[in-house]
């Protein structure tokens, strides 16, 4: 497989600067290894899907939570999108563990399966670690480990600590390397500090963060696949600010006992990060007009299972206005959903729930922002 990794490679006609592997040792901090003898040249083209008319309708929102499949091939049209989200979605599963850290003390193992031997694979190779690269570099989170063997197509990364004698010593080193968004001794534990499924408590809140702006998109997503249909358009995973206060927030809640339960919305969107939480045997009535009308989006089905990296979070209604306070002062938009609803172990949309006038006002900012 060296062959994916020290290639020269052109896609659609354009010589690339950077081999994968040169990318990827620029992303571990290590230099980068000499390959033996001349390097190949890959030539390859990028799949596009040809747009089709397959209507998505919000009466059957409950038949498409169904469809999703637990396990999703990867979607090679939309290789950089698929992989920012596999890399925002391994730094976020991190962010319920116990233990003191910050997204500057993560790094993450990167494990790809791939081969060649149809048109479009290898440049979905190109894009899919092009993508991770630039995203981690922007996150300011390196790569501990990666590997490639023959397979797939698959990408997957696991986040864990970084070591303090690890730690960049150059007087450049990025601003995310030091305190307060790196901690003197991090450290992780595999136990979750929040739970994974909802706790019985009617009063409690719902609470919906995406960790990016952008538009709510199902190209490459798993109810797409699921259902045979092609949107031409994927969810721009891009803005690494953006989730760097998010993620600093919601990790200080968590670590503060704040919350009381959580998951991650990733693969599957966000219909299926409500039925994760579900599964304990608490359900949940929610409400999505908030989302749909800070974005101006009219289509449910885009919200639900648009896979925008985000965290849904359980919080206690005694807690709601000093997270909001949180929030708030940080700049970070957030959604409150509705409420647990215990002894029924099932997602049921609601047509509004009823939210506080300070946030009712920051909505009705972000509706009138570009």
């Amino acid at each position: 497989m060296a062959d994916l990794l020290h290639s020269n490679y052109i896609i659609d006609g354009v010589q690339m600067t950077l081999s994968p592997e040169r990318m990827l040792r620029e992303c571990t901090a290590e230099p980068p290894l000499e390959p033996d003898g001349d390097p190949e040249t890959l030539a390859d083209e990028t799949l596009d899907l040809a747009p089709d008319n397959y209507q998505f309708n919000n009466s059957d929102v409950a038949a498409y939570a169904k469809a999703i499949p637990e396990k999703r091939a990867f979607p090679l049209p939309f290789a950089a999108s698929h992989t920012a989200g596999k890399v925002a979605q391994a730094l976020v599963d991190a962010i319920w563990m116990a233990g003191h850290f910050r997204l500057g003390d993560l790094t993450l193992k990167a494990d790809w399966k791939w081969n060649a031997r149809q048109l479009g694979y290898a440049a979905a190779f190109y894009h899919s670690v092009e993508s991770a690269c630039n995203y981690l570099d922007a996150l300011g989170v390196k790569i501990d480990k990666y590997s490639l063997c023959s397979g797939g197509p698959s990408v997957s990364f696991k986040a864990a600590t970084v070591a303090e004698e690890d730690a960049p010593e150059e007087e450049e080193a990025s601003l995310l390397r030091e305190l307060p968004f790196r901690t003197a001794n991090p450290r992780i534990s595999r136990r979750r500090k929040a739970s994974a499924t909802l706790v019985p408590e009617k009063s409690d809140w719902l609470i919906y963060i995406p960790f990016d702006p952008c538009d709510f998109r199902l190209g490459g997503s798993a109810l797409a696949q699921a259902v045979g249909a092609h949107p031409s358009t994927a969810p721009d995973i891009s803005d690494a600010d953006y989730f760097i206060d998010c993620y600093e927030v919601v990790r200080e809640l968590v670590e503060d006992g704040i919350v009381k339960a959580g998951a991650t919305v990733g693969d599957g969107g966000l219909m299926t990060c409500l039925g994760k939480l579900s599964a304990g045997g608490t359900g949940a009535d929610i409400s999505i007009q908030g989302v749909c009308k800070a974005y101006g989006e009219d289509s449910q089905v885009r919200v639900l299972f648009s896979e925008v990296p985000g965290v849904v979070l359980q919080i206690a209604d005694i807690d709601y206005d000093y997270v909001d306070a949180e929030l708030i002062l940080q700049d970070v938009v957030y959604f409150p959903l509705g409420h647990p609803v215990p002894g029924r172990s099932s997602v049921r949309l609601t047509e509004a729930v009823e939210i506080p006038q300070i946030l009712e006002s920051l909505l009705n900012t972000l509706e009138g922002e570009d």
